[in-house]
């Protein structure tokens, strides 16, 4: 019998300098001193150049045979793009032995070698076979070619770069065939367009694409709204629409390579705005590239230096304004410029792969701060520290954090960590494995800017955290979209609450907010209507005093909330019950100077004069409000829409059925607006014989004197 010589497949990840990024367990055991960053044909053969089969130097090659001189045996090598934390254009790189005494495998092996033959012949291997494109190098061949034929092309055709955001949380949903048929599908709509408007179309592996179209402004229109159109269709998630980077090919002397990357450098700019799905391309953001360089090397100098310290900013509980933990943030002590804000420096480092080394920095300072507290006989609060997904890539992030508070002799429960919802949301199995596992060793998790990317409802029922950190974005929109963002918030909180989810509500920075979130049931907050980042000296100062601080933390709510919806919904109350308990209340449609009505109860009827038949024939409410108080009453409605959380109220002359005026008070709340149409609702008084008093009142105060 046939001894079986059957090997575990290998697998590393290298970078375009041939620097290796990760190393499988198989491999890592034959390389024990293996060091990330190492490079690949110095690491395994000693040699001082790259293997002559690279599949880095021959990047159409996806399959390979290979012969180790120095074992001695055949190699079958897969090899295929992957993206990488802080590493750019990598490759996965699979190696397996082949024993030519395995019949099946020596078929296979017939079989490759009439595979590197046909590779010979360009004709048969520049399409790739999954979208009917130019693959990525005769993509570029081709553009060239086409571009020395037309000798007047310069400025009369476009390069368009397409990327497919987050295609891999596409394929994790949906699956390897759904995400291979998207792409299939979108290679069938470019070649269409090439025939259509003549041209030519590439696939540049992964979910990218590219095209050369005329200079046509309806063609590129046609372009983006095409396959923006399929992929909102297919996939029907806005993190999935595709962004596109636009390059008119104004210096046909340019490799077709670097106009490439120039409609790339324009793509990025709007990768993760989900208003604005296409650039084109300017002389500057080469600059802005040129700058980024300059910035990483100040950057990396700054990490030598440790010119990288924290600030910390409050957590308050809404109603009291006392602290109930910090978050740590990073600034730059530059030696000119003074502090920096993170929003300078973060995205070079994250490009480049320093943001690791950064957060790592940071972690470190504040385990010696909250050491030194407690050394120095003070009461701590948890302190907040930024976790990215880059670092759970790039170290084990529980054992660092578990070596971390045993070095400095802390409880885990004083260092909690904050990780993006982006995050859970991009590379979830992993994500939720590491927070699970975190949370397992006694450290809060908090999932970060809730509500600001991608997050929805349903992902909340099987991510496990102990704090949502929920977006004030939502409240930041235009009257158009406000009322979303209000619902979007309430569905939010009401499902926290219900899971029993601790929330916290960052980037407060108005009294209305907070009434708005109190309103809500959240009774948690981090702004600057609070506190804005401080030095940990001046937080220090702060947390002298106890009375500034509620040592109980973020807390779950201990007692449940009367929902009206709910009590309105149920058989607790009967219409007369809730009548009596709300009185008169109308739902108002204002457009223009006109304020119509839309609903009202019993109680309101009763009040007016009239019975429902009545009230539906008279609808025009400002008619039947007295002329000199017509613009006081715009103006309630005016001020409700602005305070959306208090509402506004005001007291006005109404006519009732019998010709009688009676003074009402109206306390207006801002519902929804529509169609140019905005919906109030509106809790009506009768205050007649309080404003009679109050006018007799006056008259003989007005006698006296």
């Amino acid at each position: 019998m046939r001894q079986d010589k059957r090997t575990e497949t290998i697998t590393y990840i290298v970078d375009e300098s041939y620097r290796i990024q990760y190393m499988s367990k198989a491999l890592a055991k034959q390389f024990s001193d293996f060091e990330p960053g190492e490079i690949c044909y110095e690491k395994f053969r000693g040699r001082e150049k790259p293997c002559r089969n690279c599949p880095l130097a021959h990047p159409n090659r996806k399959t390979d045979l290979f012969y180790n001189e120095d074992q001695g045996k055949w190699l079958k090598i897969n090899a295929g793009e992957v993206e990488w934390p802080g590493a750019r254009n990598c490759h996965v790189i699979l190696a397996k032995d082949i024993y030519e005494e395995d019949m099946d495998n020596l078929c296979r092996f017939v079989n490759m070698k009439k595979e590197i033959l046909e590779r010979r012949n360009p004709g048969k291997t520049e399409k790739n076979k999954l979208t009917g494109l130019f693959a990525r190098n005769p993509f570029f061949t081709q553009t060239e070619t086409f571009l020395r034929v037309n000798e007047t092309a310069a400025g009369k055709y476009c390069l368009v770069a397409i990327d497919i955001e987050h295609f891999k949380l596409f394929n994790e949903w949906y699956g390897q065939v759904a995400g291979d048929k998207l792409l299939r599908e979108i290679g069938a709509h470019l070649n269409k367009m090439r025939q259509e408007f003549g041209g030519i179309a590439g696939y540049m592996g992964g979910d990218d694409f590219v095209i050369v179209l005329p200079n046509d402004e309806k063609v590129l229109e046609n372009l983006k709204c095409r396959i923006t159109g399929f992929v909102r269709a297919y996939g029907g998630h806005t993190g999935f629409l595709p962004a596109f980077g636009f390059y008119v090919i104004d210096d046909i002397s340019l490799s077709a390579s670097q106009m490439y990357d120039r409609a790339i450098l324009a793509q990025e700019t709007v990768k993760g705005n989900y208003a604005v799905r296409c650039a084109y391309y300017s002389s500057d953001m080469k600059t802005r590239l040129e700058n980024n360089h300059v910035l990483l090397a100040e950057v990396q100098a700054g990490l030598e230096r440790d010119e990288f310290i924290y600030y910390l900013q409050p957590k308050c509980n809404l109603n009291t304004g006392k602290i109930v933990g910090l978050e740590s943030l990073v600034r730059w002590k530059h030696p000119e410029k003074g502090i920096v804000a993170p929003g300078y420096f973060i995205p070079v480092m994250e490009s480049n792969g320093l943001i690791t080394e950064l957060d790592m920095k940071v972690w470190e300072q504040v385990c010696q701060t909250l050491q030194d507290w407690i050394k120095s006989g003070h009461k701590v609060i948890p302190i907040s520290v930024n976790v990215s997904s880059v670092d759970i890539y790039a170290i084990d992030v529980v054992e660092h954090f578990k070596n971390l508070v045993r070095k400095y002799g802390l409880p885990p429960e004083y260092v909690e960590l904050e990780i993006t919802e982006s995050a859970y949301v991009e590379e979830y199995k992993v994500i939720t494995s590491v927070a699970e596992a975190l949370r397992n060793a006694g450290f809060t998790v908090l999932m970060d800017d809730f509500g600001s990317g991608y997050s929805s409802l349903n992902m909340l029922k099987d991510v496990n955290v102990d704090v949502l950190k929920i977006d004030m974005k939502f409240l930041k929109m235009d009257e158009n979209t406000m009322d979303k963002g209000m619902g979007i918030l309430e569905a939010v909180t009401r499902m926290a609450n219900i899971m029993g989810l601790r929330m916290i509500a960052e980037g407060v920075e108005t009294e209305d907010q907070i009434n708005y979130l109190l309103n809500m049931g959240c009774i948690y907050g981090q702004g600057y209507f609070f506190y804005k980042p401080l030095p940990v000296e001046e937080i220090k100062v702060l947390l002298n005093d106890e009375n500034n601080v509620d040592y109980r933390g973020i807390q779950a709510r201990k007692i449940e909330h009367v929902r009206f919806k709910d009590l309105f919904q149920s058989e607790l109350a009967s219409d007369s019950i809730l009548n009596n308990i709300l009185g008169p209340i109308a739902i108002y449609d204002v457009y223009c100077d006109n304020v119509e009505l839309l609903q009202v109860n019993d109680k309101y009827c009763l009040l007016v004069g009239q019975d429902p038949v009545d009230l539906a024939e008279n609808v025009q409410v400002m008619e039947a409000i007295h002329p000199d108080d017509r613009k006081k009453m715009q103006n309630i409605f005016q001020r409700s829409f602005q305070r959306l959380a208090e509402g506004a109220e005001g007291t006005v002359r109404r006519r009732r059925e019998d010709g009688q005026y009676i003074w009402i008070n109206i306390k207006a709340f801002f519902l929804r607006e529509q169609d140019g149409h905005k919906m109030f609702y509106g809790a009506v008084r009768d205050v007649s014989e309080e404003m009679n008093q109050f006018q007799k009142l006056m008259i003989y105060q007005n006698k006296g004197n």
